[in-house]
Order: structure tokens, then sequence, then C-alpha cells
């Protein structure tokens, strides 16, 4: 049972380093993409046999004894739900997620893992840098909208979405397109 799920990672891992190239460093949210559906479809798959495997292994030995493998299975979840969220323009959902991966796992030991750390890494980072500069031209965006001018705000709110782009700031954005200028 443990061979075969390791070949079924490697295999999936071979996939999703294939379609992230090599776990390239993300530099830009924009340049991001989500998984291929095939390879989405095969880390879903993948986290259901990871699942089965610790309830019939037991959560506590496979804890214990097939750490390596649950964290990369984590990783590569991970890796589909923040591609997928950065895709559809949600980055406070991914940074959400890649917070809360990587605070639970350190870096891995075995070297064919550690790209896949410092790819998600890279992503946390330009999301964290993304919020930061996004939140700077916040309090201007919402002073030129409750001082009425709407155009002003309407310009700010879409430079603020182009930086981080999340579903608060597009709805801000559908309001201040719906009202007149």
């Amino acid at each position: 049972m443990t061979a075969e799920l390791r070949k079924q990672i490697e295999s999936v891992l071979a996939q999703v380093r294939d379609a992230t190239g090599k776990f390239r460093a993300i530099e830009r949210l924009d340049a991001v993409r989500a998984l291929p559906a095939p390879v989405s479809a095969k880390v879903t798959f993948l986290a259901n046999q990871g699942r089965e495997y610790r309830f019939k292994m037991g959560y506590e030995r496979t804890l214990y004894e097939h750490l390596d493998e649950l964290e990369t299975v984590d990783a590569l979840v991970a890796v589909d739900e923040i591609t997928r969220d950065l895709a559809a323009k949600d980055v406070p959902a991914a940074r959400k997620e890649l917070s809360a991966f990587l605070r639970r796992y350190s870096e891995p030991t075995a070297e064919d893992r550690k790209a896949m750390w410092r790819y998600l890494n890279s992503a946390f980072s330009v999301c964290d840098r993304s919020k930061t500069e996004a939140a700077a031209r916040l309090p201007r965006a919402l002073s030129l909208d409750s001082a009425g001018k709407k155009s002003e705000a309407l310009r700010e709110y879409r430079e603020i979405y182009q930086i981080y782009p999340n579903p608060l700031t597009a709805e801000k954005i559908r309001q201040l397109e719906s009202q007149p200028r």
C-alpha cells in the first residue's frame, strides 16, 4: 500500500512540476495559471487516497512513519489550490492557504521536494508584497470615494485590483461603475 502511494505521489509530483515550469519561482501574480484540469483532478484523487491511507494505517502511525509522503500530498494540494485561487483573481484566499501551509510544514529534507517549497514560499512573498502595496493605496481610494470623486476613486480601486486582485475590490469597482459620475 505504501509503495503504491509513493508511486502515485511521484507521478503526480512530476505532472505538477511540469505544469509549474519545474516549480519556477513566482514573480508576478498575473503570470500564475491554474493547473491543467487533468493534473488538478489527479491532485484531488491523490489527496483522497492520502486521506484513505491515513485512515487505514492510523493517523498516529502515518504521522511518524510516513510524514514525508503526507507533507508532499499536502504540498501538491496547496499548489493546486493556490494556483486556482490566483488564476481566479482571489489573492487573499491563496495567501491564507499559503500561510496555513507554511506554518504547518517546515522545508522538507528531501532535495527533490525543496523546489516545491521554494515555489510556495515565492507565491506567499508575492502575495504578501502585493497586499502591502495595495493596503498603502486604500486610504486614498476611500478618501476619494467619500469625497464624492467617483471617477478618481474608481481609477484608484482599479489600480489596487491590478496590484492585489480580490473579490471585495472587484465588487467595489462594479458598484462604482454602476453609479453616475
